[in-house]
């Protein structure tokens, strides 16, 4: 039975072999870039986006988008984000309303049953309380938009957040340009009183000029198509003079429509992708491809300036440009890759990437994903990017493994280490990403005998699936990609004592792996806390990653 093979060196060889020509096949001349899965809430969204403005879709662009939708609904009635995710009521609710505003003829079967399946789940009354639902303010939005509701009902968002102190309004993190445009959508069918409407107009302007100047040089925000169409619906429906926001995102969002009638949340993950290939190569002993253009095209992608949205300083790195902000997790991908790229801890752009990554700490000692001290459902603390952070301070020299910063990391780790050994992980489900990420970085910072590391490995061992794989600690089915961040973490922590356990895990690859080379994706990845998407390189680069660090592991037992 697969629980009790373990995975042959020859085996494991061909697997490795077979999984770099796929991942060849996704190499531009200077970096990688995998696919994101396609978005029942991007879909939808942008689906609304043409439908008010018909003249810049592509023929077809809106009903190809909606049967996508029909087609894609499960069973129960309601949709799931990352399409073979369970329903859920950020998609479910959105995607019910715009069928109701776009087709409410053609589509009266999957919106009656849709709504259902929200009354069943909370109704508006969890639609409208951003501590059920994550996405809230869209979606209730959309709700009263499609006549669901009364507007009188929806929570609303004031568009004096603006106003505040700078200090206090980049903490709503990635999610204030969505607010924002909401606010003023909101003001058109809920205003003010009028001893208001000043304040209010002082506010609007602002918010506008703030849309303006954070809108992307390709149109979009934050490379999400999601986010874009969001922003085009609420400023068309406000009816405000946006002095050209509107026109810079349309074709951004007629460019990111796949073929399928679908819309990803984003449009990829380049520099984490290029990152990961990077890893790939690194741990199998391979030459990287174009390595020195490689090299400069990350250097290239660094910001060299403070980020206007959230107040950085210059020298993070984005997960793709031009749109996309500068964040902890890329930042610490980028200069590993760096490193193994040859580039020495006294460059210009390291310095630069460290100093940031320093003035991103948290005051508890771990790090946020985009803005310090967020308080944002997937912006605040997190094990995981703290590990992150941990792993590429570990190439930058002694002082920065055994710095002050990183002792209040290891702090924070403790405290947030659960009894049973395991990590929290803010953008994947838990707890395997989180424990495996925590191994590693104690492994990289010289911590590698500490009982924290040994708890941590111990739960990854005693997590196994008896069909050898590796899912969510929590009784899910096994997945590639967390099947190949334990075997990857344990080897690394001790690969004679982990061997046999992680060649269950390999054998449990070798047997999944598919025809091209690549494994089936899951969808284990999550943004805005409670939705999920899946990455095809996540289930790429990863596996090559594990499969590599254990074929070396079985050579030095060989030779030993």
């Amino acid at each position: 039975m697969c629980e009790q093979r373990v995975a042959s060196r020859a085996e494991t060889q061909r697997a490795l072999d077979l999984a770099f020509r796929h991942l060849d096949a996704h190499r531009r001349p200077d970096s990688w870039v995998g696919e994101m899965s396609s978005s029942a809430l991007a879909t939808a969204i942008s689906c609304q986006a043409f439908q008010l403005h018909p003249e810049a879709a592509p023929e077809s662009a809106v009903k190809d988008g909606l049967a996508w939708l029909a087609r894609t609904r499960h069973e129960d009635g309601g949709w799931g984000d990352g399409v073979i995710d369970p329903s859920n009521m950020n998609a479910t609710s959105l995607s019910a309303a715009v069928l109701q505003i776009c087709a409410p003829e053609e589509y009266a079967d999957e919106i009656n049953d849709a709504r259902a399946w929200v009354d069943r789940h909370g109704g508006f009354e969890a639609v409208n309380d951003p501590r059920r639902v994550t996405l809230s303010g869209p979606c209730r939005s959309l709700y009263a938009l499609a006549g669901f509701v009364e507007w009188k009902q929806v929570r609303k968002l004031p568009t004096e957040m603006i106003l505040l102190p700078r200090k206090i309004r980049r903490t709503v993190s990635t999610t204030f340009p969505a607010f924002l445009s909401l606010s003023m959508m909101h003001e058109r069918f809920s205003p003010v009183p009028g001893w208001r409407q000043p304040l209010r107009r002082k506010a609007k302007r602002e918010a506008l000029a703030w849309l303006r100047r954070a809108q992307g040089p390709n149109g979009s925000y934050e490379e999400s198509a999601f986010l874009t169409s969001l922003i085009v619906v609420a400023l068309t429906t406000a009816k405000v003079d946006d002095g050209g926001i509107i026109g810079r995102a349309l074709p951004f969002i007629r460019e990111s429509q796949r073929p399928d009638g679908s819309w990803p949340i984003d449009r990829d993950l380049e520099n984490f992708d290029t990152a990961q290939a990077i890893f790939a190569h690194h741990a199998a002993k391979r030459p990287i491809p174009d390595a020195e253009k490689v090299r400069d095209w990350i250097l290239s992608n660094q910001f060299r300036e403070p980020f206007f949205a959230t107040s950085s300083p210059p020298g993070g790195w984005a997960w793709a440009l031009p749109a996309g902000w500068p964040d902890c997790d890329d930042t610490s991908y980028a200069l590993r890759a760096l490193h193994i790229l040859g580039v020495p801890p006294e460059h210009e752009s390291i310095r630069l990437g460290v100093r940031w990554l320093y003035s991103m700490q948290n005051s508890d000692g771990s790090w946020p994903t985009f803005v310090r001290n967020s308080r944002m459902p997937f912006d605040h603390d997190d094990p995981y990017i703290t590990a992150q952070v941990l792993s590429a301070l570990a190439t930058t020299g002694s002082e920065n493994r055994e710095g002050k910063q990183v002792q209040r990391a290891l702090s924070y780790l403790r405290k947030k280490q659960h009894e049973d050994g395991s990590f929290d992980s803010l953008w994947f489900r838990a707890h395997t990403r989180g424990t495996a990420a925590a191994l590693e970085a104690l492994v990289d910072i010289g911590l590698k005998n500490d009982q924290m590391a040994h708890r941590a490995a111990g739960w990854l061992e005693s997590h196994q699936n008896a069909d050898g794989g590796w899912s969510d600690g929590h009784g899910a089915a096994s997945t590639a990609e967390e099947t190949s961040w334990a075997v990857a973490a344990l080897l690394y922590f001790d690969p004679e004592r982990y061997r046999e356990t992680a060649g269950r895990g390999v054998a449990w690859l070798v047997d999944h792996q598919r025809p091209d080379g690549g494994w089936d994706v899951a969808v284990i990845g999550l943004y805005y806390a409670s939705l999920s998407y899946s990455n095809s390189f996540y289930a790429l680069s990863y596996p090559l990653i594990a499969l590599s660090r254990y074929h070396k592991s079985k050579e030095a037992a060989r030779r030993g």
